[in-house]
């Protein structure tokens, strides 16, 4: 059996001196633990450099990796945006067992179907939520027009379960 990679990201947002504030990404493996003084549980990215390393994260913006890499072999990751060559727009998410892309209503593809397909990465959804909101797929023939009419994604899609 082939050994795959399994690891995730999610978002760290923190102010700098200047007041501003900056989100960076962390990857590396999940955990949720508790330290002294926190609520409950919080949802952490542990990086291992020299030593375990664990960055509080965004639980919200927590997404695995799928285990392949989009055309410029950069790495596709849950709640990605994604256009394959064919022009349409879609959403990397994990479901019914297996990471797809979700073309908004409730049009979905096997990523892995996707996989041979030249796909680049546009963004994600929560750095580039404009992608989504009125992406239109284009339409190829007549079949395709009516089952790709409009795949307009609306707030409550983005908005995590």
């Amino acid at each position: 059996m082939a050994e795959r990679e399994i690891k995730y990201r999610g978002l760290k947002t923190f102010q700098i001196f200047s007041g501003e504030m900056k989100s960076v990404w962390i990857y590396g493996f999940y955990l949720k633990r508790g330290t002294y003084g926190d609520p409950g549980p919080q949802a952490h990215i542990f990086v291992y450099e020299n030593g375990y390393e664990g960055y509080r994260v965004d639980s919200k913006t927590i997404g695995q990796f799928t285990g392949l890499v989009d055309s410029t072999g950069k790495e596709i990751y849950e709640d990605d945006i994604v256009s394959p060559e064919d022009g349409r727009i879609g959403l990397v998410e994990f479901h019914n067992g297996s990471f797809v892309v979700n073309y908004g209503n409730e049009i979905r593809q096997a990523l892995y179907d996707v996989q041979n397909w030249k796909m680049t990465i546009l963004g994600n959804r929560f750095e580039n939520p404009e992608l989504l909101i009125k992406s239109i797929a284009p339409k190829k023939n007549a079949t395709d027009e009516q089952e790709l009419q409009s795949t307009e994604f609306d707030m409550e899609f983005l908005a995590r379960k």
